[in-house]
């Protein structure tokens, strides 16, 4: 009698454990498809930030590289009106980058 008993014992307990780890196994896939979502639906959102990113980028180097394009030509047309000033800030310059960097 006492066999049984402890035999049933047994069983329930395994039993017990038995249902845990399906519950356990269950949740955990569930967990799995859960983060998946969020990994799918983060990356998504993360794409359209980059590519607002990378247009935002493409504006602002468009006008930078036109305020340069613009800057260079008024250098030009000022060297041009006045060539000697010009060649005199060159030399100067030339002589400050030799007397201290060079």
């Amino acid at each position: 009698m006492e066999t049984r008993r402890t035999t049933g014992k047994a069983d329930e307990m395994t039993e017990a454990v038995g249902s845990t780890g399906r519950r356990a196994a269950s949740q955990a896939r569930k967990a799995g498809a859960d983060i998946g979502d969020a990994i799918d639906r983060n990356s998504a959102s993360g794409a359209a930030h980059v590519r607002r990113a990378s247009r935002k980028s493409s504006a602002a180097y468009e006008a930078a590289t036109d305020e340069f394009d613009d800057r260079m030509g008024s250098l030009e047309a000022q060297i041009r009106r006045n060539p000697l000033a010009a060649a005199g800030a060159a030399l100067l310059v030339g002589v400050v980058l030799g007397r201290f960097v060079l």
